[in-house]
């Protein structure tokens, strides 16, 4: 099975913000516009990390890393 992409557009210019990459076992990968990764979402930590590995939240928040470089 193939990762699954997800654009994340800003309403109303449709301008696109970033990607979401979502793996077969779960684990999410957020990139910017440029497509420089952002951060990741483990599944099996249930936690998410910047690019770098540093814990930020615990749960799936990669989402966040997109509008924060808005």
């Amino acid at each position: 099975m193939a990762a699954n992409e997800e654009i994340i557009r800003d309403y109303p210019s449709l301008k696109i913000l970033g990607y979401i990459k979502t793996m077969p076992n779960g684990d999410k990968i957020a990139y910017n516009f440029q497509k420089r990764i952002l951060g990741y979402y483990r599944v099996k930590y249930d936690h998410t990390t910047d690019f770098s590995g540093r814990i930020v939240s615990k749960g799936n928040t990669v989402a966040s890393f997109i509008y924060q470089n808005k």
